[in-house]
């Protein structure tokens, strides 16, 4: 039965990357220019190489299979296997006879079976073997463009720690605030009526949560973008439910991007005028420096028009205010913006952004004749003259939020996984590879 499922769940996702690439190619209406797309030729650009170390063919092979390819286990995980079924077996309290065959049809499978055949070439196999053995490298994926990173572990460590130095963001503290936070976690949960719902989102053994960094290898000297693991923490459970609660209010304004798709839908119609000019705007470390204060005072005034639970505002606020996580054996709080790795920081970054760029554009100077955001990327459209006015009065809202800009290049620029071509004053598009 697992096999079959996840056999079904490969063939639709595989189908479903297939029609959307298909769409997106078949959306660029002027083959002439198709030859301007960069070629990714077989998948070099995949891997890339940013440690002091040279890597051998069969290791650049094998990384090039992507970090969720699953090689064949050499043996069989049957105490992973029997610990599942016992775990299986308690959560669903199934009856002790039904479950003592349970557990002697599952002995009978696993003596039988074998291994399954290796779907990764020998060499390959001894490559990946001493990737994983060689600490003094890091196999990472890449912040953008779907690639493969690999790092020296010393410079990895050397600028986890130079933005940990950024006391304006981050505090180390001498003890381990997890105790603590799930208490309170649990005092919270308990202002809530619905006793099932409590019991769902209730702790159950919380770890603190851990910090690591994506390297974005489209910048240079490839800064890295944290990620605060939330999985298992006192808070995980309930900042899920809470994402689920506020995400139907995202999404409600014009300038929304739901996808590349639907970025592509947008720019249909759009048509330039000489003086008009493309432009992409994007928030320095927006998760970081989203106002947790005037976020939280949003999503209250956004709730209280609702019929849900008043004691949700007070769980978001608990949530937004309480970041922390594990680094090399030391705690630290995250004392301003929220923690990208939590379930609700994009739900809460969207929620302040809708915000900010309805007071941003609604104040301008001069407006754009085109703007359309996908979280913290904008793509628009500006008259040429006013380009440098408006950029200032953005920068000049919230002192937190600052954008840089890329301008087109020879009529060309790039935006989420589209590059937008400028012709004969009109707007067309074509599908672009990884950066």
């Amino acid at each position: 039965m697992t096999y079959n499922r996840t056999e079904n769940i490969g063939k639709s996702t595989s189908q479903g990357q297939h029609d959307k690439l298909t769409h997106l190619i078949q959306s660029c209406k002027y083959p002439q220019f198709k030859h301007k797309l960069p070629n990714n030729g077989n998948g070099s650009n995949t891997v890339v190489n940013l440690s002091s170390k040279q890597l051998s063919a069969d290791a650049v092979n094998v990384l090039t299979r992507g970090l969720n390819y699953a090689p064949a286990p050499r043996k069989l995980p049957v105490e992973d296997i029997i610990t599942n079924v016992e775990n299986t077996i308690f959560r669903n309290r199934i009856p002790r006879s039904d479950a003592e065959c349970l557990r002697q049809d599952v002995s009978s499978l696993l003596r039988k079976s074998s291994p399954p055949k290796s779907n990764i070439p020998v060499k390959e196999m001894s490559a990946l073997r001493d990737l994983r053995n060689d600490s003094d490298i890091l196999v990472l994926p890449a912040d953008k463009g779907n690639a493969t990173v690999v790092v020296d572990t010393e410079a990895y460590e050397q600028k986890i720690t130079h933005m940990l130095s950024d006391t304006t963001v981050y505090k180390q503290v001498s003890y381990d605030p997890t105790a603590r936070v799930t208490t309170k976690t649990i005092k919270l949960l308990q202002s809530l009526s619905d006793k099932e719902l409590v019991a769902r989102l209730r702790p159950q053994n919380p770890t603190p949560p851990k910090i690591y960094g994506l390297p974005k290898i489209h910048k240079p000297n490839w800064p890295l973008r944290p990620i605060v693991s939330q999985i298992d923490a006192p808070t995980y459970n309930l900042s899920r439910h809470l994402a689920t609660i506020l995400q139907p209010f995202t999404g409600k304004t014009n300038t929304f991007v739901k996808d590349s798709r639907h970025f592509v839908a947008l720019l249909e119609d759009v048509r330039l005028q000489d003086t008009d000019i493309m432009i992409s705007f994007d928030i320095t470390s927006l998760f970081t420096n989203v106002p947790v204060d005037e976020t939280i005072s949003i999503i209250t005034n956004i709730l209280k028009d609702t019929d849900l639970p008043t004691g949700y505002i007070a769980c978001v606020n608990h949530c937004l205010t309480t970041g922390y996580f594990l680094w090399r054996g030391e705690y630290y709080l995250q004392v301003n913006g929220v923690a990208m790795g939590s379930p609700l920081a994009p739900v809460v970054a969207n929620i302040y952004m809708e915000w900010f760029e309805g007071q941003a554009l609604a104040s301008a100077p001069v407006r754009p004749r085109h703007w359309w955001r996908y979280v913290d990327d904008v793509f628009a459209i500006v008259n040429r003259e006013h380009v440098a006015e408006f950029v200032g009065h953005l920068n000049s809202v919230h002192g937190s939020i600052q954008f840089t800009t890329e301008e087109e290049r020879e009529g060309m620029l790039p935006f989420l996984d589209v590059l937008i071509l400028k012709a004969e004053f009109k707007v067309i598009f074509s599908l672009i590879g990884p950066e």
